[in-house]
């Protein structure tokens, strides 16, 4: 018997559905190979463009000029990218475009904050292979990759005191003072034209040389560097007020604001307002009417007493016997004059000449004394402490000249370094006074009290007739300089330091200046044996930003330790 005509239609109906289904099928699989292929190049176009954005922004340093910048960050964009996603990859169609776009980035009131956004957008024609049944050929496929890069607001504070004036070198045939020029000369061609670099110098006076700008890679800033001359003496504390008055200037909170500070030794400038002396004191000797200078503890120790620098000299050349016993009294009404009292007859723990007043800033007023003192109309020079009381507590930018220096001494502790080549080859690295208790004067202050008339009348002050207190006030006012630009909380100024020792007769110092930078740990000096283990810095600040310290004694290795700090600025602001 046949089989019943609507069995045959129900067959013919499911061979028909298996049909279509399988069409379906096929579109499905086809539609799921094609999806795929197109995020397999979505992918790795992301990555493509995150790399590109990434070179960009390392690129814009290579520039001295924001056309340059931006022309090499788009041949560095397009370069990473073709690394990473080369024509034709994955069976691309055609050749991907690549456009890299430059912005500042900008607060609610539109000024700029100092971050720079750098964007890749790139874009590919992703193929099909089973949507071409629906003549569907290509997909395009874009992406965008975005680096964000820190601005760089630097003042280059540079150090230009006569102690940079060495012999030259036997090699090099340069002069520290000529190493460090070279040296930061080529430190500027490593940062971007999107970064704001300036220029301090110091002597006795901070010199403002180049504003921060821009516009440093046109030639200007080098040519400023190269027309540093070394002289005079050492005024850190306005270098670094300087140089953070010209951050907060730029007003870039979001920037990385940063001081790179390059000395060869101590600080040996106070700039504060100095209480005039109108009466005759002893000082360390008896009083006028006295008929002669008995022995005293702590006092001269057998060196003869003088206003005037006299006598024999000690190693340094320096001459050591210049306590003055009786002050001439050269002005009759008291009052203050401000100005920079300077370290003069070396880093002498003994009575010296000691030299003033100078301006603090090339913008400060120049100092002057009252009519009622004699020589009015002109400064004393080298015999300053004939007219100034003490070294008041704080200095004119309100930093406390007191703290870890109060009591040391400086020309003492001699050490050598385990080096032969290191040259000069031994330096004193100084010591708390109360260990030498026969050197001197026996302390950086006036004595609280005294036999001799009006000597205790400034008790508990700092002297300012020897040079050593002077070196001692100004390390501290240094410290508590880099404290106060440290804790603002609105650019967060990171303090980066080169340290060339040995130059000149003054002591090294093996903490002072990796405090300034605020380093965890205070490393070893050139002179320390290698047995030195670093120690907790005592002053290091957590919840400060900590610098980079860097240290040597050979002026040639500047030029490499000054790219080394570049590199780990650039690190800090991409």
């Amino acid at each position: 018997m046949g089989k019943p005509r609507n069995q045959q239609k129900r067959r013919g109906s499911a061979l028909l559905l298996q049909a279509v289904m399988l069409m379906g099928t096929i579109a499905t699989v086809g539609l799921a190979v094609d999806v795929g292929t197109i995020y397999m190049i979505k992918a790795r176009l992301s990555a493509a463009v995150d790399a590109a954005a990434l070179a960009a922004g390392r690129s814009v340093n290579l520039a001295s000029t924001v056309a340059q910048a931006q022309s090499q960050a788009v041949a560095a964009a397009q370069q990473f990218f073709n690394a990473n996603f080369p024509p034709g990859y994955l069976n691309s169609i055609g050749t991907p475009t690549v456009t890299p776009t430059f912005t500042q980035v900008t607060d609610a009131n539109g000024n700029p904050t100092g971050v720079l956004n750098i964007s890749v957008t790139a874009s590919a024609q992703a193929p099909t292979y089973f949507m071409n049944i629906f003549h569907i050929s290509s997909i395009t496929v874009s992406d965008t990759g975005t680096a964000s890069r820190r601005g760089l607001v630097m003042m280059l504070v540079l150090d230009q005191s006569s102690s940079m004036n060495t012999a030259p070198d036997p090699v090099t045939g340069l002069t520290a003072c000529q190493a460090m020029i070279q040296a930061a000369q080529n430190f500027i061609t490593l940062f971007s034209p999107y970064d704001y670099i300036g220029l301090v110098t110091f002597d006795i006076t901070a010199h403002l040389i180049y504003a921060p700008s821009t516009s440093y890679g046109s030639g200007t800033l080098n040519t400023d560097i190269g027309s540093i001359v070394c002289q005079s003496n050492t005024n850190t504390i306005s270098a670094l007020q300087l140089a953070y008055q010209e951050i907060q200037a730029v007003d870039l909170p979001l920037a990385l604001n940063t001081i790179m500070l390059f000395t060869d030794g101590s600080p040996n400038g106070v700039s504060a307002a100095f209480p005039i002396r109108t009466a005759l004191d002893s000082r360390w000797g008896p009083a006028l009417s006295s008929p002669a200078a008995p022995a005293q503890s702590g006092s001269t120790f057998g060196h003869a007493n003088s206003c005037a620098d006299v006598g024999p000299t000690d190693a340094n050349g320096v001459n050591e016997e210049a306590i003055c016993v009786n002050m001439p009294v050269v002005c009759s009404a008291g009052s203050t004059v401000t100005g920079t009292l300077s370290q003069w007859g070396d880093q002498d723990s003994w009575g010296a000449s000691t030299y003033g007043l100078a301006q603090p800033m090339d913008s400060s007023p120049s100092p002057s004394f009252p009519a009622t003192c004699s020589n009015a109309g002109s400064l004393p020079s080298t015999n300053i402490r004939q007219y100034i009381a003490y070294i008041p507590n704080t200095d004119i930018y309100g930093n406390s000249l007191h703290g870890i220096r109060d009591n040391w001494i400086f020309q003492v502790n001699q050490l050598c370094a385990p080096d032969p080549t290191v040259t000069p080859n031994c330096k004193n690295t100084g010591d708390y006074w109360s260990n030498y208790p026969t050197i001197g004067s026996g302390s950086n202050f006036f004595p609280t009290s005294n036999t001799y008339t009006n000597a205790d009348t400034y008790g508990g002050y700092f002297r300012p007739d020897q040079p050593n207190s002077i070196v001692a006030a100004s390390m501290n006012g240094t410290i508590n300089e880099a404290f106060k630009i440290r804790s603002d909380t609105t650019f967060h100024p990171v303090i980066n330091v080169v340290y060339l020792t040995g130059n000149g007769t003054d002591s090294v110092d093996r903490d002072f200046l990796p405090m300034v930078a605020n380093v965890p740990t205070i490393p070893a000096l050139p002179y320390d044996p290698l047995s030195y283990v670093p120690t907790a810095n005592p002053a290091y600040q957590s919840d400060q930003e900590q610098g980079t310290y860097l240290v040597t004694a050979d002026r040639n290795q500047l030029q490499s330790l000054f790219a080394q700090l570049a590199s780990e600025v650039l690190r800090l602001s991409q």
